[in-house]
């Protein structure tokens, strides 16, 4: 069984994945041109798998660095 700690450990961690995510989606979204060759949802997608690999790579990095 989870300790109470555990369970808001993991809580946290998730918040902190989903909030790094949002805000590189969201500079990403604001920083690439969406112009007459592609549109805005193709912009957000691609924001979207920025934000999801730059997000993963860290977290996996700096869970590696606390081992």
């Amino acid at each position: 069984m989870m300790k109470f700690h555990d369970v808001r450990d993991q809580i946290s961690k998730i918040a902190g994945f989903c909030g790094m995510v949002i805000s590189i989606t969201v500079a990403c979204y604001l920083i690439f041109p969406a112009g007459q060759a592609q549109s805005k949802t193709a912009t957000f997608l691609v924001s979207l798998g920025i934000g999801l690999a730059l997000s993963g790579l860290s977290f996996k990095a700096l869970l590696k660095s606390q081992r």
